[in-house]
């Protein structure tokens, strides 16, 4: 194929002048392109250019190019066929052509190029102002995270390093910045909580070439403990929840946050010291009173007048009153502070549960109440500690009674679920009002002030409940009887053993 032919394939306006600018070839792309007809029109490359152009090239073009041999790119404006002006991008290369030496000169049209430069410039601007806003707002949200020294707050991978620490967590953790970044969460923790959470996450503590997180990760808030530089344990209530990766472009994958609970703790410490040594000093005197009450009751003493004896009645209701609210404090106590034991062992339901009915028939008779205890089909037995299991019942069937009207039933129901055993306790009574179901099981809790007055109770009794099913290992809730009622239920765990 001959240099013509190779230059007319071109998709680019191509001329060919030797090497004082005589033009000797011009192929078809540029022939059509430019004012040009016929080859003959034109003898030499000046002619192309504007009168501006021409001066450029006469003064600057052709020295560089003779020095050089090469032009690339050059930027300026050629004639066209209808004779306007087209910016273009000239590349003049020093060759040969049929023997002859040349420079070929390559025009490109520019004017595409230089909508993509203003948009280029446009986009450049854009993203500019882009990180100049991130960049605010990145010093904006620092400065609030900062801001909140009361808490600390973590920003970790997936592995468990550190990626980003706020001046709370500075302070609370009592290590410098530098010291935070890249270290791995867990090395803080003093106890096996959150080291255990870890590990059921299946989030590895120090191989960082693992990935086998789940995918449904959910947030979960308890207390631990931590380790501060000096070696002092702090008490935090800790809180970690999960990031969606996608929206994020570094390997951050949870927010740990921490906040320092010492002090409540302490306060707590103090207010059940109190409940405790208070219910015991109540304590030694009702006894004293109760028995001599009981004895008075019983006509040791001689027979008791008639008014007197009602009165002995009413004195006695009161200070067994008060007896159960002062138990029913020191239980919740002791649950507070985790002193109560709780021995879990095998044993069976029908037997209990005929135990806690029969225990609760004697205040039936005042109310009329019939308290009906469904029959198990078979024998169950359940893994519970038998004390609290009849705590449990008995706060369930006495509430039960309390908000029952006259002539109406109670139930009791036991069913078994795979491997729990659900107890229902079944009521005519009023319900419970929807508002209140949050503060249900709640210390020191009852629906209304009506309620008080008409229902004698310390609202102790199924936030007491809630804590020794759930130390059992069960748990506990409430639904509404579609007749009206209530129906108070927990669960337990049978015994397979």
């Amino acid at each position: 194929m001959t240099a013509s032919l190779e230059l007319d394939a071109l998709p680019c306006p191509v001329i060919v002048t030797d090497l004082c600018g005589q033009i000797i070839f011009i192929n078809k792309f540029a022939l059509n392109d430019f004012y040009i007809g016929k080859k003959a029109q034109v003898n030499r490359i000046e002619e192309l250019f504007p009168p501006a152009a021409n001066i450029l090239l006469q003064t600057h073009l052709w020295p560089m190019l003779r020095k050089e041999g090469v032009i690339k790119e050059f930027y300026l404006k050629i004639k066209r066929k209808s004779n306007t002006p087209l910016p273009v991008l000239l590349n003049i290369q020093e060759g040969r052509f049929e023997q002859q030496a040349c420079y070929r000169w390559v025009i490109l049209p520019a004017e595409q190029r230089a909508n993509f430069e203003q948009e280029l410039l446009k986009t450049k601007n854009q993203l500019q102002a882009l990180a100049k806003d991130a960049e605010s707002s990145r010093y904006f949200l620092r400065s609030v995270l900062d801001g909140a020294k009361d808490i600390a707050i973590l920003a970790v991978s997936e592995t468990g390093c550190i990626r980003f620490a706020n001046a709370g967590a500075e302070i609370l953790l009592a290590q410098t910045h530098a010291r935070l970044m890249d270290a791995h969460v867990l090395s803080f923790f003093t106890d096996d909580t959150f080291s255990a959470y870890f590990t059921k996450t299946k989030i590895p503590e120090q191989d960082a070439t693992q990935k086998n997180l789940p995918d449904n990760f959910v947030a979960e808030t308890y207390e631990t403990l931590i380790c501060r530089s000096s070696g002092e344990r702090i008490d935090v209530q800790l809180q970690i929840r999960q990031l969606d990766q996608t929206l994020l472009v570094d390997d951050i994958k949870y927010i740990v946050l921490l906040t320092d609970i010492s002090q409540r703790k302490q306060y707590e410490k103090l207010q059940n010291d109190f409940i405790a040594n208070i219910s015991h000093e109540l304590r030694t005197p009702l006894t004293a009173i109760l028995g001599s009450l009981h004895l008075l009751h019983s006509g040791k003493f001689g027979d008791i007048p008639l008014k007197a004896k009602k009165l002995i009645d009413i004195t006695l209701n009161n200070a067994n009153r008060l007896k159960h609210l002062i138990t029913d404090v020191l239980d919740f106590s002791k649950l507070k502070t985790t002193k109560m034991s709780i021995e879990l062992q095998a044993a069976q339901l029908q037997p209990m549960l005929e135990d806690a009915v029969a225990e609760h028939r004697y205040y039936l008779a005042d109310k009329k109440i019939q308290l009906d205890l469904k029959p198990l089909c078979q024998p169950i037995s359940i893994t519970v500690d038998p004390q609290r299991f009849m705590q449990v019942m008995s706060n369930l069937l006495s509430n039960a009674i309390k908000f029952s009207p006259p002539d109406s039933q109670v139930n009791v129901v036991a069913t078994i679920e795979n491997l729990f055993v659900t107890i229902a306790i079944e009521d005519q009574g009023p319900g419970v009002k929807p508002e209140f179901l949050p503060y249900l099981f709640t210390q020191f809790s009852q629906q209304d002030s009506a309620t008080n007055r008409q229902f004698d109770g310390s609202g102790l009794g199924l936030a007491i409940s809630k804590s020794l099913v759930e130390a059992m290992g069960g748990d506990i809730g409430y639904k509404a009887r579609p007749d009206g009622g209530a129906i108070f239920w927990f669960r337990v765990k049978r015994s397979l053993t």
